[in-house]
């Protein structure tokens, strides 16, 4: 299945830029911190723009080459290294359970041996299955970033099983609101929230009784591309964010509305307003992400002139898309294109 263009556009927020390096600085130093970006292809003058965002090719590069270089496949998050090599005797594991909650119990104890600071807990109530990440000593301080890529491996380990993305009743983290945000509405098919008890995901049982088959070949497959397909599940997207963003692909130089969204989807604004909310993010915010994403995919991969992009978005003049473009991201389009062509 060829993967949607709204999906292979998709950047995030340079919060995962700096929160991947972390460690890698702190063990290794800058020295070190320069060659990750390097082997990457990430100019190291994306660090200093704090709106810069990452394409889904340099999130998936920087991920191998941190995990690689700390020998650590969940980036040095967790009390201990997840050594590499480490996801796929998980999968295999997951293989020939009979249903998807069997498999999310095993992951569960997969993990458990694994964790000194946080245990995984799995719980059915009110037709939802739950896991939640559980301190082991209380007080223990939550790296958000941690938080985010265990909740994404989950859902995207279940919905890869099933061949298909699990929508989510919520997602819940145990920290405040962050600056980024509006990725959640992306990553996450489903509400989110924040400043809850503890961190945790929650699926319908329904979807968690379902039986798969997927063969070791597939397998190989999936972990060829990890993390690619966890954090960025290509399959179908449930959240009402992501159809948005489908649709709104296909019409970018109209000058589309809520309105026109609601009848394409075959529902009331107020109905998209309020699932909108359900999943932090506003109608706006969606339709501006998508052409951020999209002016960011191609002033890094291509030569296409502002003017003629400031065109295919829907902008009635350059001025207009560099005056968005500069409040999206910190930079012009043109200075944002030279910095991510730095080095070529």
């Amino acid at each position: 299945m060829m993967t949607p263009s709204w999906q292979s556009t998709t950047t995030v927020s340079a919060h995962f830029l700096h929160g991947m390096l972390h460690f890698v600085r702190t063990r290794h130093g800058d020295a070190r911190v320069a060659q990750v970006l390097a082997s990457a292809a990430i100019p190291e003058s994306l660090l200093q723009q704090p709106d810069a965002r990452l394409t889904r090719q340099q999130y998936v590069a920087l991920y191998r080459t941190v995990a690689a270089t700390l020998d650590d496949e969940m980036l040095g998050l967790w009390s201990r290294p997840i050594r590499t090599g480490t996801l796929k005797y998980l999968m295999l594991s997951l293989l020939d359970a009979p249903t998807v909650l069997v498999a999310l119990n095993r992951f569960v104890r997969f993990w458990n041996l694994l964790l000194d600071d946080y245990r995984l807990h799995i719980s059915t109530k009110n037709n939802l299955v739950r896991l939640a990440l559980v301190e082991r000593i209380p007080g223990t301080q939550a790296k958000p970033l941690g938080h985010e890529l265990m909740m994404k491996l989950i859902h995207g380990i279940a919905s890869w099983l099933l061949g298909r993305e699990i929508g989510l009743h919520c997602v819940a983290f145990s920290f405040a609101k962050p600056r980024h945000v509006a990725d959640y509405a992306v990553l996450y098919p489903g509400e989110v929230r924040f400043n809850a008890e503890a961190t945790s995901i929650h699926f319908a049982y329904q979807d968690c009784a379902e039986t798969y088959k997927r063969e070791k070949h597939e397998l190989w497959a999936f972990l060829k591309r990890a993390p690619e397909d966890w954090t960025f599940s290509a399959l179908h997207r449930a959240s009402i964010a992501a159809r948005a963003r489908g649709h709104l692909e296909q019409n970018l130089a109209q000058p589309e509305t809520i309105q026109h969204l609601a009848q394409a989807l075959h529902t009331s604004v107020r109905t998209l307003n309020r699932r909108f909310a359900e999943e932090g993010t506003h109608f706006q915010a969606v339709k501006d992400g998508l052409r951020r994403d999209i002016a960011v995919h191609r002033l890094t991969n291509s030569n296409t002139s502002v003017a003629t992009l400031a065109f295919e978005l829907g902008f009635a003049d350059a001025t207009g898309f560099c005056r968005a473009f500069k409040h999206w991201t910190g930079s012009s389009p043109s200075d944002y294109r030279k910095d991510t062509r730095q080095g070529e």
